[in-house]
C-alpha cells in the first residue's frame, strides 16, 4: 500500500492525542498481562481497538481497513493465532475493566465510555458477568487483585 506524501500530511481528524496518551499505560499494562507477543498480528489488532474503543468504533469492519486486509482476512489470520475479534474485544474490555476500576478518579459511566459500551448500565452487566460483583462493589472491597484473578481466568 502506497500513500502521497500529501495524504500523509492530512490531520487524523478523529484522533485525541490527549485521551491516547492518558490511556497508553492501561493499554501497555493491559498487553503485558494477556503476554501478547510483540509483532504479531493479535498485537496489530488490539492496538487498534485500544485507539477505537473510548470512540465505539472498535468492529471487525474498521480495524480491517485500518490493518489493510478484509474483514474475512483478519478473521482467518487471527483464527490461525488461534483467536477471533470477537474474544478479542472481549478480553481486552474485561483486562482493561479492572484497570480502571482501580482507578478512583474514573467513574462507572466514564469507564463504560473508554470501553466502547453504550451505556454505563451494560459495562456493569458485563463486569457483574466477568467478576462476580458489581464494579461499585469492587472499588469499595479494595480486593481487586483476587477479583483480577477470577477475571483472567473468566476466558480460558
Amino acid at each position: 500500500m502506497d500513500f502521497a506524501h500529501e495524504a500523509l500530511s492530512l490531520p487524523l481528524v478523529t484522533s485525541d492525542r490527549y485521551l491516547l496518551e492518558t490511556l497508553r499505560p492501561y493499554c501497555e499494562e493491559a498487553a503485558k498481562a494477556r503476554r501478547t507477543a510483540a509483532g504479531s498480528l493479535r498485537a496489530s489488532v488490539e492496538n487498534e481497538i485500544y485507539r477505537l474503543l473510548p470512540h465505539g468504533r472498535a468492529n471487525v469492519e474498521t480495524v480491517a481497513r485500518a490493518l489493510g486486509v478484509s474483514p474475512r482476512t483478519l478473521a482467518r489470520k487471527l483464527a490461525e493465532e488461534g483467536t477471533n475479534f470477537a474474544k478479542l474485544i472481549a478480553d481486552l474490555r474485561r483486562t482493561l475493566s479492572l484497570q480502571y476500576i482501580r482507578e478512583p478518579n474514573f467513574t462507572v459511566a466514564q469507564i463504560a465510555w473508554l470501553l466502547g459500551y453504550e451505556r454505563p448500565e451494560s459495562f456493569t452487566h458485563a463486569f457483574r458477568r466477568w467478576a462476580g460483583r458489581s464494579p461499585s462493589q469492587v472499588r469499595s472491597a479494595s480486593d481487586t487483585e483476587s477479583v483480577g484473578a477470577k477475571m483472567q481466568n473468566f476466558g480460558a
